[in-house]
């Protein structure tokens, strides 16, 4: 019996539709570490109480997305961290305060939300907009802005549910480069948020 070699895959465009994105680009902020321990527990028990099915992510890569600056297959475009970075750098704001009070799922994924607006956090998040596109990124900046920390990724839709708040003080705000599928967060730059 002879065997037949498996077919070979046909490119499409010089192949750059024909591979997953591996990597994704993004600034967030991180909960503090008692903010961080109480996401963990409350994880464990929505697990326990059946209400959150899906795996919990990890306690390390727990956190706010401000801006998704892109995804990429193999490697991110040279030019990107650098501007990214720079317009990162060129912000002087003081820290603010996000309080997280209610849970629940919506297109497969588990969100840690809030009740309130969060307007500081909604306008620094302008302001480092602003200074993204000002860095030429205009293109990687716009979107609905819904503030959440994701829990679990393995879930389906859920009604939303008050829980005990949840809340820190942002004090810093990180690129991030983000190795999809393999639960791997690298931190690309960090800046500090001051009095």
């Amino acid at each position: 019996m002879i065997e037949k070699e498996p077919p070979t895959r046909q490119l499409t465009l010089g192949g750059a539709f024909d591979a997953r994105p591996n990597r994704r680009l993004f600034l967030g902020i991180w909960p503090d570490e008692p903010a961080a321990n109480r996401m963990t527990m409350l994880m464990r028990l929505l697990r326990r109480d059946g209400i959150m099915p899906g795996k919990p992510v990890e306690t390390d890569r727990l956190h706010l997305t401000l801006f998704h600056l892109g995804d990429f297959v193999d490697h991110i475009p040279p030019s990107l961290i650098p501007a990214v970075q720079t317009a990162a750098a060129s912000l002087r704001r003081t820290p603010l305060d996000v309080v997280f009070d209610r849970i629940g799922g919506t297109r497969g994924q588990f969100l840690l939300r809030a009740s309130d607006p969060l307007v500081a956090l909604r306008s620094f998040r302008s302001i480092l907009g602003s200074a993204l596109i000002k860095a030429g990124l205009g293109r990687r900046v716009g979107g609905a802005f819904t503030p959440h920390v994701t829990l679990s990724y393995d879930f389906s839709d859920a009604p939303e549910m008050p829980i005990e708040p949840i809340g820190w003080t942002v004090r810093e705000f990180h690129l991030v480069e983000s190795l999809l599928g393999r639960h791997r967060h690298i931190r690309l730059g960090g800046w500090a948020l001051e009095p």
